[in-house]
């Protein structure tokens, strides 16, 4: 599968150029330089021209990018930007998208620390960078609505470059972050789907058996929480 990797230059996309380079054709877009990438494109995600230039010819796109700041000017620019992801794969023939929540759309501001999250629960945005992520949502499932397209929406969690292993509910893997995207992209049978990017852990705040369900995202490794700290 031709895929191209927004965002390809950022922790997560190094991870995901990683691992998933020798089961697809990758491509990468970002606006620096992505020494990882042997097909890479250095643009600006929000000129739609250089973004559909880059989608040209793409079976998938996972969507990374994020124009980062916390004021509204930041996040209005990454809206931007992902409209002109989904609108490049529409008119370049992509026919997935996976694009890259964020755990955080429902917060412990609304919901609480110990409930379990479900697909169901309504967003909460309580930050202008978390409404870009329901945009983000919003606008894939509106394209898989109006258009012969599929987008899967994973909520990710925690993630960081110098820890491969969850120790949290909240933690994503490495190795289950290539797992989840990959299903992402490859899973037959998808319109429009959210998922947890978590991975698995013995207490279960996420429903990873959705995940399972939808789009065949099976985590691997696995957080081990002591009772006493689940308060």
């Amino acid at each position: 599968m031709k895929v191209l990797i927004t965002g390809a230059a950022g922790v997560i996309g190094i991870v995901l150029g990683k691992g998933l380079r020798e089961r697809h054709e990758l491509r990468g877009f970002d606006n620096q330089e992505m020494p990882g990438m042997s097909d890479a494109v250095v643009g600006d995600i929000g000129d739609f021209d250089q973004v559909k230039a880059a989608t040209e010819g793409m079976d998938a796109v996972i969507h990374l990018v994020n124009v980062p700041g916390g004021q509204w000017e930041h996040s209005l620019q990454s809206m931007i930007g992902t409209y002109n992801v989904f609108e490049a794969a529409h008119q370049c023939g992509a026919r997935r998208v996976a694009y890259a929540s964020r755990g955080g759309i429902l917060p412990r501001s609304f919901y609480p620390r110990t409930m379990q999250r479900t697909a169901q629960m309504l967003p909460k945005p309580d930050s202008y960078y978390t409404i870009s992520k329901v945009f983000g949502e919003s606008i894939g499932y509106m394209y898989s609505a109006r258009f012969d397209m599929e987008s899967v929406s994973v909520r990710i969690g925690n993630f960081k470059a110098d820890r491969d292993q969850p120790e949290h509910p909240h933690q994503l893997s490495h190795g289950d972050c290539v797992r989840v995207f990959e299903q992402a992209i490859t899973h037959p049978g998808v319109k429009y789907e959210a998922v947890f990017g978590v991975s698995d852990s013995d207490w279960p705040l996420y429903d990873l058996d959705h995940g399972r369900k939808v789009i065949g995202y099976h985590p691997q490794d696995r957080s081990h929480v002591p009772e006493e700290d689940r308060k």
